[in-house]
């Protein structure tokens, strides 16, 4: 009867670790959290890598995340991932008004591109970096 106990108690810690796995893999900590862009947006922006914390849709045209804008500015300088819309360029710059540094992410395939922009050699430099954003669509 004792061992019986013993096996019960080890089977529900077997199954409170499984669920907890589940539970952190569905968060999205083993995995991307990226939704699809919308069809009216040019790309989305992400606080954190995996397109995680906050997320912003970026229309086409122009933004600046100026320090004098009361909404702008939380989004200066705090972007580490960034998913294109198929057919739709995303520029980042690291200076308002579209000057200093950049980098592009041209999306020529037929689904969103997500970019860790701390994962890539070729964005490393702009992430938590980006002060403007250019974007276009086809």
């Amino acid at each position: 009867l004792i061992h019986f106990y013993k096996r019960l108690k080890m089977m529900k810690l077997c199954l409170l670790l499984a669920l907890a796995a589940v539970s952190t893999v569905n968060a999205g900590i083993f995995g991307s959290k990226c939704t699809a862009v919308p069809r009216t947006a040019c790309a989305l922006v992400y606080d954190d890598e995996n397109c995680g914390g906050w997320k912003l849709e970026v229309p086409e045209g122009e933004l600046n995340f100026v320090w004098w804008s009361p909404i702008w500015y939380w989004y200066r300088n705090d972007i580490e991932a960034v998913s294109v819309r198929p057919g739709c360029t995303f520029t980042g710059f690291d200076d308002t008004f579209f000057h200093g540094k950049s980098i592009t992410i041209r999306n020529r395939k037929t689904r969103d591109q997500h970019i860790n922009l701390d994962d890539s050699r070729d964005y490393k430099d702009l992430d938590e970096k980006i002060q403007s954003i250019q974007c276009s669509c086809r």
